[in-house]
């Protein structure tokens, strides 16, 4: 009789660590959602709280600059209990998980304090320790979780104050390669990028569903767009000769587009044409260096002078000093009825991935 439950026990031993071991060592899925998705896992009462209002204040804040508001990132909200229920729900990209861990109760706070270790967990409930952490690959393969917790409510508020902008890189960071993979559908229209090597001096590669619109070669102007059912995404290129510094100013550049779109965009209605709308929104301005070289950004919305159309823009001013040039890149859109952020996003890449050549003809 001793020997069956002893002989009955090491069966059961022996299979729970055989579960415990299979489930170990189980290979992941590969993690799935789109990009500028967030996923909050959080407390549904911390998530209606003052501490959720504060999130969404910083995470879906407005993306600069659409015509009709779009936020930074799209946000989905779940407890641990509609995590467990639902298992495809572990499997997505990106999480931000929020945690007062004053409430010892709280299953995200039992989760947390699991993931990030007693000796960790007290240095914060200490004041001592940081009140952020990111993980990868909790549930599947190709995550990121980024942990933000506090030993109260008020330091949870900072945490997510104080850490939004080096989150908000991150995610774009990790939506790199979703996004590129976007933009990169097809392959790429070698003849344009090197049209754009040879006679602007920059290594941009232009997606393969690019056509031409206007190709002045005279004038060193070179005007792309890819066209859909929903949208039209548009590139200009063009180069300037550069003689100082004061042609790298917001109103220069709006002057330059104004230009293009009164020569260029036009319906059929007389004088009406494409023209920056600086009196009812705002222009917003950037600097950075692209591959080495200064450039000033302006974004803001277009529209047109009489009819009722418009989209939003990024003008680009690069200085090459060596070329003594400046390159001309605009990046709009037409998509009415859609939503335009993503949109816009993929111009943008494509114009920050640009390289400079020496292999320009001046």
């Amino acid at each position: 009789m001793t020997r069956s439950i002893i002989y009955s026990v090491c069966i059961l031993f022996c299979f729970s660590c055989n579960n415990e071991m299979t489930q170990q060592f189980e290979p992941k899925s590969s993690a799935l959602g789109k990009m500028n998705e967030i996923v909050v896992v959080a407390d549904d009462d911390l998530w209606e709280s003052a501490i959720g209002d504060t999130f969404r204040y910083y995470f879906q804040s407005a993306y600069p600059i659409l015509p009709t508001p779009e936020p930074i990132f799209d946000i989905r909200q779940f407890s641990i209990k509609e995590l467990n229920n639902q298992p495809l729900r572990k499997e997505l990209r990106t999480y931000a998980i929020l945690a007062d861990l004053s409430d010892e109760d709280s299953p995200t706070t039992q989760m947390v304090k699991k993931d990030m270790g007693s000796e960790k967990f007290e240095a914060v409930m200490a004041g001592k320790g940081k009140n952020s952490s990111v993980g990868k690959d909790k549930w599947a393969r190709g995550q990121v979780l980024f942990y933000l917790f506090g030993k109260d409510k008020v330091n949870l508020s900072e945490a997510i104050k104080n850490h939004y902008s080096a989150i908000a890189r991150r995610v774009n960071k990790h939506d790199e390669k979703q996004l590129k993979s976007s933009i990169y559908v097809d392959v790429i229209n070698r003849r344009l990028t090197e049209r754009l090597k040879n006679d602007f001096g920059l290594d941009l590669e232009v997606p393969g569903e690019y056509k031409v619109v206007i190709d002045d070669v005279e004038n060193k102007m070179l005007w792309v767009r890819k066209d859909t059912k929903e949208a039209i995404q548009n590139l200009v290129i063009r180069t300037i000769p550069y003689d100082n510094e004061n042609q790298v100013t917001k109103a220069n550049m709006i002057a330059l587009r104004n230009e293009f779109g009164k020569k260029y965009i036009k319906s059929d209605e007389p004088e009406d044409f494409m023209v920056v709308n600086e009196k009812d929104l705002p222009v917003y301005e950037y600097t950075f260096e692209l591959d080495g070289r200064y450039t000033r950004e302006i974004r803001g919305v277009w529209e047109m002078s009489k009819a009722f159309a418009g989209g939003p823009f990024a003008t680009y001013l690069i200085v090459d000093e060596k070329a003594k040039q400046l390159i001309y890149v605009d990046a709009f859109v037409l998509a009415p009825g859609h939503d335009k952020r993503d949109l816009m996003m993929q111009l943008d890449f494509i114009v920050k991935s640009g390289k400079f050549t020496n292999r320009i003809q001046i």
